[in-house]
């Protein structure tokens, strides 16, 4: 570029670029390529700005006319590479990076970038090889060894993605991003305790690091040491005052442990200072009870036809007024906003009823009479444990607190290491869950129970029952009648469109991709259904049975049996358990401080003309 007016306009653009200002550099690149239409240079730069823009096709279309001019360049075919990988293109990935290794066989981006794109073909060998390669030019590379573990975890093998990231903390442990990886992989594979334990361990060599800050204060908070997560959120506000998602995380640390009036401070702060900000407007409405000329309302719904509000921003609004309007008494408008939300949200998930189906189905199979004797044979004798899992919203949180004002009875809260004993037989055997349980000794059997009930009695080892609360354990009662055959296993049961219809108007912090779709909702629904029949006749008397409506419309006639079977008198606490209620991290929290109401009972009645898809699936 000679043209000084050029090069000043260039450097307008490359600056532009550099802040992220992408539609001020778009337009000053189309100036330049008006004056000169061949610049390779320049295409580059407009394929940068169109793919900052989110204009992947576009983006594409530049770069390679980009290539045109100078095609034995390698960075020409690396970014086109990246792009396609953005569109999830592995073929045309895996060509360009091809052609950028043919020109420089030694490059690490080109290495990398191939073992993304055979990753996105899911062939991990190749992927794995590329990475080694990358490595062999470049061992010391955090980020190279992280893509390796990635890789190696995807693949399944687990315990080499762990000995990678261990073994890479041990000789780099100035790396944060390596124990934050490795914290990240021990949640993933939900050994929380052992995530927090990296955490805390890097923290005493980084103390200084917001990341590893933020990671132990979001695990603290996940493993109910809740004081610890305040601690940390605060901790981490001295040097972010203005952060939101800290100001707002710190809110629900505080609203779970009952300090709403200072959450709700904090949620309304945040409403105002930040109002592209919509978490704190749906934590706002978790926490009261609207009617319909409510201010809340009028603001939201201004905030709501706003054309700076994002898509994604829209979702916890539309939640929110969903919330509104369905406390106002207003079923058209709330479900409106339901839907709305719900469909934007499921844009984001891959969720497959079939691989469920399967799931569910390979659990019945594995699970028959003779292998259930087997193993229970070698279970602990432990009456301990206390085991309330079910669907998602059907009173299993209830339940729990409503208990917890027994004195004999604590809580454990949704603890993960049920789960984490059938992880780890699986791996073990080398075999998928449950197919593994076919080569489980009866010595894996009586050691899952024993780490199993170190880990309950970490939780609170002071009362004679510790609740377990996870929910999604009902994949997992005839694992846990095995594990503990003289322990009570109780299932929460809520009418099934109701309970559909309480998961459809939330939204959940992960791993609830089912949810959002009701077509699917009520299948997934039908499979635990199915999952549940087949418990209950394997497990017979040692799995009780509460419905979620005779527990709020007859709480003791409900109660006094399940307390029968669990030995223990009956104490008149547990009718006023909201004045007992300890902490809270679930989206209940709100809710299991109030007394016991029959609110929602057949609440899914107001919404019937809209339910057709959900209540043809259950059917």
């Amino acid at each position: 570029m000679d043209n000084a007016y050029l090069k000043k306009t260039w450097q307008k653009a490359r600056d532009a670029s550099a802040r992220q200002d992408f539609r001020a550099a778009l337009a000053l690149l189309q100036k330049i390529k008006k004056s000169i239409p061949v610049d390779a240079d320049v295409q580059f730069a407009l394929a940068e700005a169109h793919a900052g823009m989110g204009r992947l096709p576009d983006a594409i279309r530049e770069c390679r006319a980009g290539i045109e001019r100078v095609p034995s360049a390698p960075e020409g075919w690396i970014h086109l590479g990246r792009l396609c990988l953005a569109t999830a293109d592995g073929y045309q990935a895996l060509e360009a990076f091809n052609r950028a290794i043919e020109i420089q066989p030694q490059s690490i981006h080109a290495l990398v970038g191939r073992a993304e794109a055979h990753a996105l073909l899911e062939d991990f060998a190749a992927a794995e090889a590329d990475f080694q390669k990358a490595l062999i030019n470049s061992p010391d590379h955090a980020e190279i060894t992280i893509g390796l573990a990635r890789i190696q975890d995807a693949s399944g093998d687990i315990d080499r993605a762990e000995d990678t990231l261990r073994k890479a903390c041990e000789s780099a442990p100035n790396e944060v991003s390596l124990w934050l990886t490795l914290g990240f992989a021990l949640r993933g594979w939900d050994r929380i305790e052992e995530a927090r334990a990296v955490c805390q361990q890097a923290r005493v060599m980084h103390p200084e690091s917001d990341e590893l800050i933020a990671q132990g204060a979001d695990l603290a908070y996940e493993t109910r040491d809740l004081d610890e997560a305040i601690a940390l959120y605060r901790q981490l506000l001295e040097g972010n005052p203005d952060n939101p998602m800290i100001q707002n995380d710190l809110a629900q640390a505080l609203a779970s442990i009952g300090r709403t009036d200072e959450a709700e401070e904090i949620f309304r702060m945040l409403t105002g200072k930040f109002p592209f900000f919509t978490k704190p407007w749906l934590n706002i409405a978790l926490s009261k009870r609207f009617e319909e000329r409510d201010p809340d309302i009028k603001a939201m719904l201004a905030l709501e036809k706003k054309p700076q509000l994002s898509q994604d921003q829209g979702i916890h609004l539309q939640f929110a007024l969903g919330k509104a309007f369905d406390d106002a008494g207003k079923a058209d408008k709330a479900f409106r906003f339901y839907k709305k939300a719900n469909q934007q949200h499921r844009k984001h998930l891959d969720f497959s009823i079939e691989e469920t189906r399967d799931q569910i189905t390979r659990l019945i199979a594995a699970f028959d009479k003779d292998m259930f004797s087997r193993l229970r044979e070698a279970g602990s004798s432990s009456r301990k444990p206390l085991f309330v899992l079910g669907m998602p919203r059907s009173g299993t949180t209830l339940l729990e607190q409503v208990l917890c004002a027994h004195s004999a009875i604590a809580t454990a809260g949704e603890l993960r290491a049920l789960a984490q004993e059938a992880r780890r037989l699986a791996t073990n055997a080398q075999a998928p869950w449950p197919d593994c349980l076919a080569s489980t000794k009866t010595e894996d059997i009586s050691e899952a129970a024993r780490r199993y009930l170190t880990a309950l009695e970490a939780k609170n080892d002071n009362e004679s029952k510790i609740i377990d609360k996870m929910p999604q354990n009902f994949l997992h009662a005839g694992f846990a009648a095995s594990l503990f055959p003289e322990a009570v296993i109780v299932h929460c049961r809520r009418d099934p469109v109701d309970t559909c219809l309480s998961i459809y108007f939330q939204m959940f912090p992960r791993g609830m991709d089912f949810a959002y779709d009701l077509k699917e909702l009520g299948e997934y629904f039908k499979c635990y259904a199915g999952l549940m029949a087949h418990w209950k006749a394997l497990l017979g008397d040692q799995l009780i049975e509460v419905h979620y409506e005779n527990l709020v419309s007859d709480p003791s006639t409900t109660l006094k049996p399940l307390l029968s079977a669990l030995d223990l008198p009956w104490e008149d606490a547990l009718l006023s358990h909201q004045d007992h209620v300890g902490r809270v991290d679930t989206l209940s929290l709100y809710q299991v401080r109030q007394p016991l109401h029959k609110r929602s009972t057949e609440r899914w009645r107001r919404y019937e003309n809209q339910l057709g898809e959900l209540i043809g699936a259950l059917d």
